[in-house]
């Protein structure tokens, strides 16, 4: 396969995998601020912000709008804002461009899933948000990625093509599963007493289900809804497929597959990266990382992903082309 289909195949699943994400960010967000505002002794007028900080894109945020931070406008940033690259609306744009330049290594049906989301995604704006609904509208708009997942699971062959695909969408996952929890942990409760309180409990349900996890959790774990369960859920779970260690060993596993007709030692680099990493994950002492510092974990992850994708651009993508014409 050519380096250059290669990667468009790999950040059009990146693509399409952040702006799930991005809409399960806010749809966590949400969530919480409804239960929370339930409480009369909660009262944050900052419950908006830490989305803005989570993304990373705070710089790009407030060059465009002012403080203080409202639900509109970090919505609008983060759905409908062109000028923001990692918006809802960037990323299908950016994903359908991909996809326009491999049009052969895709079936026409997922182009069309595609190219209808984006034309319908790019006539809505605030408003649309507001006057549907927020927890129909972010429904609605984790179904069409799913449906475009659904589309792509049927019909790609499982050449190079298909491990690509999925390797950008599991590092992808990774990175923003730790996302989500970052923003649970950046909702400071308003005191200590709080804690494994029912406020509590309503907040990691929150986060529970953005991640699609609340049911599996409930049917699998004995412990309660607090901190430390759910964090050890989220983050080292190897059954629940949207944990960020079954979200590595599952991309460990699609390269895996890409590398099994190469022999090329630059190969190896992404593959030793990616066993580090879940060998990480797996070893992780939950209760450690909460008494030294969750959020400084959750970065020292992203890290590690970002390590894994720029090893994966080395191998297959910006290589020496004296070495080879294809990956």
């Amino acid at each position: 396969m050519l380096s250059r289909v290669a990667n468009l195949i790999y950040w059009t699943a990146r693509y399409l995998e952040r702006a799930e994400n991005t809409v399960r960010l806010i749809d966590v967000n949400a969530q919480l601020v409804l239960d929370l505002e339930s409480h009369q002794d909660f009262d944050d007028p900052r419950s908006w912000e830490p989305l803005v900080y989570v993304t990373g894109e705070e710089e790009k945020f407030f060059e465009i709008y002012e403080k203080p931070v409202t639900e509109e406008a970090v919505v609008e940033f983060l759905l409908f804002d062109r000028k923001n690259p990692s918006s809802l609306l960037s990323c299908v744009a950016s994903a359908r461009e991909n996809a326009r330049c491999v049009r052969d290594q895709i079936s026409s049906e997922m182009w069309e899933v595609l190219n209808t989301f984006y034309l319908n995604l790019k006539t809505h704006n605030y408003q649309t948000y507001a006057k549907t609904g927020s927890n129909e509208y972010l429904a609605d708009l984790k179904l069409r990625t799913q449906q475009i997942y659904a589309v792509a699971e049927s019909m790609m062959p499982r050449t190079e093509s298909w491990w690509f695909y999925l390797l950008g969408r599991y590092l992808e996952r990774a990175d923003n599963v730790s996302r989500i929890l970052d923003i649970k942990y950046f909702m400071i409760l308003p005191d200590r007493h709080h804690v494994g309180s029912a406020l509590d409990v309503i907040q990691w349900g929150s986060v529970l289900r953005s991640c699609s996890g609340f049911e599996a959790f409930r049917r699998t774990q004995r412990g309660q809804l607090k901190l430390e369960n759910v964090t050890n859920y989220l983050i080292r779970d190897s059954e629940f497929p949207r944990s960020i260690l079954a979200a590595v060993t599952s991309a460990e596993n699609c390269l895996a597959e890409i590398c099994k007709t190469k022999s090329n030692p630059i190969h190896q680099s992404v593959a030793r990266e990616l066993t580090i990493l879940r060998e990480h994950l797996a070893s992780t002492d939950v209760t450690q990382v909460i008494a030294q510092g969750l959020h400084e974990y959750l970065d020292d992850i992203q890290n590690r992903v970002a390590i894994v994708h720029r090893a994966t651009q080395e191998a297959f993508i910006n290589y020496d082309p004296a070495q080879a014409t294809v990956v």
